[in-house]
């Protein structure tokens, strides 16, 4: 918090790439004196993973947990679902084989469709992941038993109701069953939380939530998935009609690396995973749109992005610069730069125009330490964007490349877009 301003840190999905791309984000926060005066994180899928570690090693110091950390993202944590497939193609594969002469052909499609039929009761995939969540990162820890600060939201999807569902210290909410059904955190596992945050739809079993932590008479119960299908960013959160999530100045840290392609779309299930990529993809841009790029006046919240696809390093600042031109930087933010009203008439002004736009991004370097900035541009973005989103244990190299890319982009964005947060 800055005087009665709240911050905010969103950590979007994306795997393990995710995972380890945040710690840039939080490492560049730490140094910058920001993290500790963060109010709300706002999560999703491997965002989630990294936020529940953190919230809940946080008080050790930030060096370690950081280093337990990284150290965790080199386990696999699907080791024990494939383990779980191959006992079930075993199964199939054991039918067929002592299947009467003739019959095994029609044992193999039997299996297959019923297989297809009860998918996620014989191949209940998310129990185990969050088992091993459980055991690799948060040991047991449950919601209620977190600290009250930051504001942890663990954000996942609702099939039930086509809604986020959100999970905190101290309550889990989704909006339609605000009248009906409520949710109790007590006793709740953390693990459980950042599993449906991280439930991919087309590979892991839904998401229940027991009689044991419910209380009303609801029908419709909650069935939870991936929280990236509804907002793969997390910064929805921090413009609720909510005010327990709600904040004034917000850092987004955006693993998303999908690059739209038909080359996989031969098949249904190709087409199927694409088209949800597509939805996803429409939705990011949109809520960036929305967020950065309306008159400064509409803006509710004041926020810095930092982006995993962002490689054009040297004209960030001259991207800037056209920002306040277009009329997208704030009066709050053009104060702390030490730009006044003249400077920014001058540089609306044909004549002058010119001469305003260096004389403004020169002065912008100068606040921003751009020429130290510039000595420490990430060399590794190549094998950065190369990273998959999925939970297979990562390389020195891969999560080094993905911190070292996170920690400059946030520190830059954040000294330009929210410079009055640097101490």
């Amino acid at each position: 918090m800055i005087g009665e301003k709240k911050i905010g840190l969103a950590l979007s999905g994306g795997g393990y790439r995710a995972a380890a791309y945040h710690i840039g984000t939080l490492r560049a926060l730490h140094k910058l004196n920001i993290l500790d005066r963060v109010d709300v994180i706002s999560s999703v899928s491997g965002g989630s993973i990294t936020a529940a570690y953190y919230v809940l090693n946080k008080d050790k110091g930030y060096d370690t947990f950081e280093n337990s950390f990284k150290e965790k993202l080199k386990h696999n944590v699907l080791w024990i679902a494939i383990i779980e497939l191959l006992l079930v193609i075993g199964a199939i594969v054991a039918i067929v084989r002592f299947s009467p002469d003739g019959y095994g052909v029609w044992a193999f499609a039997g299996c297959t469709v019923l297989l297809l039929l009860v998918w996620y009761y014989v191949l209940p995939v998310s129990k185990f992941i969050e088992w091993a969540y459980c055991l690799l990162f948060f040991k047991g820890a449950k919601l209620d038993s977190l600290p009250d600060s930051p504001v942890l939201a663990i954000n996942s999807t609702d099939l039930s109701t086509g809604n986020q569902f959100t999970f905190s210290q101290d309550r889990m909410t989704c909006y339609p069953y605000s009248k009906n059904l409520q949710f109790k955190t007590s006793g709740f596992p953390l693990a459980r939380a950042v599993m449906a945050s991280s439930c991919i739809p087309q590979i892991f079993s839904p998401i229940k939530i027991g009689k044991k932590y419910r209380k009303g008479n609801g029908q419709i119960k909650p069935l939870l998935v991936d929280g990236g299908l509804y907002d793969n960013q997390g910064a929805h959160k921090f413009e609720s009609s909510d005010g327990h999530y709600a904040v004034d100045y917000a850092i987004v840290s955006d693993a998303g690396n999908t690059e739209i392609s038909s080359e996989w779309c031969f098949n249904p299930i190709g087409t199927l995973i694409m088209t949800s990529e597509i939805l996803m993809k429409r939705i990011k841009n949109f809520q960036r749109q929305h967020n950065s790029y309306i008159p400064n006046y509409k803006k509710k919240v004041l926020y810095a992005y930092n982006d995993l696809m962002w490689n054009e390093y040297e004209s960030i600042p001259k991207r800037f610069v056209q920002n306040i031109k277009d009329g997208y930087i704030t009066e709050q933010v053009l104060d702390a730069h030490g730009i006044t009203s003249e400077m920014f008439s001058q540089l609306s002004d044909a004549q002058t125009s010119e001469d305003a736009f260096k004389e403004i991004l020169s002065l912008v370097e100068k606040n921003i330490g751009w020429q130290q900035l510039l000595q420490r541009i990430p060399q590794n973005h190549t094998v950065a964007v190369k990273v998959c989103t999925n939970l297979i244990g990562l390389t020195d190299d891969k999560i080094n490349a993905l911190i070292e890319h996170s920690e400059w982009m946030t520190e830059v964005q954040v000294r330009l877009h929210l410079p009055f947060l640097v101490k």
